[in-house]
């Protein structure tokens, strides 16, 4: 007899109605978790376009340290071109927009000035636009506002002239 009141307490205990304590805790930490996994997303997307324009620049610097035709009197390209054809496709293929690149330089430098002798070298610099944009609330009346930043990732890249 005493087994089967413990085993109708066991029941009695399971079918017992809740207390909404765990409605209350899911309201509470539902909204971080996504607010957390959000960032994640939009960091990793910003963290994504700062290797893209890296690798961009890098490519870039590299491309325009070399001659393009050994036989043509080792002319090397100019930033047009550079642009076209190294940088444009390194963009298209992480689905970023060519068309955003702000302040893209090709520059002619010495890579060790102070001593001899010289090296010569180019540089290349971009930058890349990143809208960052969250909805926060505005009172009076209450209502989702979008918060845009606007942060432009810039890469900056030399090599040294194969003369």
């Amino acid at each position: 007899m005493e087994s089967f009141l413990t085993t109708m307490k066991r029941i009695r205990r399971i079918l017992a109605p809740e207390s909404g304590q765990e409605i209350a805790e899911a309201a509470f930490v539902l909204p971080l978790f996504f607010l957390f996994l959000g960032g994640i997303l939009w960091f990793g997307r910003a963290f994504n376009i700062y290797a893209t324009v890296n690798r961009a620049a890098r490519e870039a610097a590299q491309a325009a340290a070399a001659p393009t035709c050994g036989s043509c009197g080792n002319a090397f390209s100019n930033a047009t071109n550079i642009q076209n054809n190294v940088v444009n496709p390194i963009l298209r293929a992480a689905h970023l927009d060519p068309t955003l690149v702000k302040n893209f330089a090709l520059q002619n430098v010495v890579l060790n000035p102070s001593s001899t002798p010289t090296v010569n070298g180019v540089s290349v610099s971009l930058g890349y636009p990143y809208n960052f944009t969250l909805n926060g609330m505005s009172c009076c009346p209450l209502v989702l506002k979008p918060i845009a930043t606007n942060i432009t990732i810039t890469a900056k890249a030399e090599a040294r002239k194969e003369e």
